[in-house]
């Protein structure tokens, strides 16, 4: 080998390096464990823990699970597992969660922590990224979020974390209904510095769980979902903040497609929406990071056929245009 040639192998190491992009979550295919458990863990008990599972943790009372090849306690190993059958969508494991009302307890809900590789830096946009696949053919949820600590959770005396607020979640209307294959979730996040940990589950009281293809007939007409979630391959990338995609059409008719007028701001400290009809009346505002419009008034009047004006105020720019609204 002449020295031309080792230089150039070394230049293009260098630039092949260069480009490698930093992946936040530790073991976020959940492969990296010492032991199997095999069966649902109990409550207060740490199945991540006791299994040696890098990165993961159980912050909460609450029993999430952990579905693995090779177990010592229990026979059930993927696909074969009690929830349902699942291949994992990578490797040989994955995790489970369940939100429900049905049990002794309300609102009980599981969630898993992982220990990021690195904290996340202050003003800088990530996609966070998991696959889920539901084990339930009805009275689906959608509200999966993500929310970020400083330090470690660590608290058995608390079954949920509906008290607190994620700081991203899965659109209302993306309902988790594959039970054979696998859903890729992706939200997007701007930091602040202070994340070291992350917990995903859903951070909702069930009066505010929306859920898709539930039974009403029991007379309340109140249905508190019931479902059970596969969790593979979670990850946090750093991204470019790019120019927000603005959808100019939108058929809010409940057919659970391009119901909702969507805009994603998350790539912006500040963000104002208003919606004016065509006589310059507001009837629609919004200050959060991602914009949904479901073509109501705020006050829950349903808006004509027609065109609407939006104008978005941030720190560094205005957006406005029109949306044409078809029912």
């Amino acid at each position: 080998m002449n020295k031309p040639f080792i230089f150039f192998f070394f230049i293009v190491l260098f630039c092949c390096e260069a480009k490698t992009q930093t992946e936040y979550v530790t073991n976020g295919s959940f492969e990296q464990i010492d032991s199997c458990y095999g069966t649902y863990s109990s409550l207060s008990f740490d199945v991540f823990n006791w299994a040696g599972c890098k990165g993961w943790s159980n912050p909460i009372a609450s029993s999430s699970d952990l579905w693995c090849s090779n177990p010592k306690i229990a026979s059930f190993s993927p696909p074969n597992v009690l929830p349902g059958f699942q291949y994992p969508n990578t490797g040989n494991n994955y995790a489970g969660l369940l939100f429900t009302d049905k049990t002794q307890f309300s609102n009980y809900r599981e969630y898993i922590q992982n220990k990021l590789v690195m904290p996340l830096s202050n003003g800088k946009n990530y996609e966070i990224s998991f696959y889920v696949s539901s084990t339930v053919n009805e009275c689906n949820i959608s509200q999966i979020g993500v929310k970020f600590y400083n330090q470690k959770l660590d608290d058995l005396s608390r079954n949920n974390l509906v008290d607190e607020s994620a700081d991203v979640t899965n659109d209302s209307t993306n309902f988790i209904t594959d039970t054979l294959g696998w859903k890729k979730i992706a939200l997007y996040y701007k930091a602040d510095g202070t994340e070291n940990f992350m917990i995903i589950g859903c951070f909702l009281d069930s009066l505010e769980v929306i859920s898709f293809n539930c039974d009403t007939t029991n007379g309340s007409g109140l249905v508190y979902p019931t479902d059970y979630l596969f969790i593979d391959d979670v990850s946090i990338k750093e991204i470019e903040p790019t120019s927000p995609i603005i959808p100019n059409v939108f058929t809010p008719n409940n057919d659970l497609s391009n119901d909702v007028w969507q805009c994603d701001f998350s790539a912006f400290e500040n963000v104002n929406c208003s919606i004016f009809n065509r006589w310059g009346n507001l009837i629609f505002q919004s200050e959060k990071h991602i914009i949904q419009w479901n073509g109501r008034t705020t006050s829950g009047n349903e808006c004509y056929d027609g065109i609407y004006f939006y104008c978005i105020q941030t720190e560094t720019e205005k957006y406005k245009g029109y949306i044409q609204l078809i029912r």
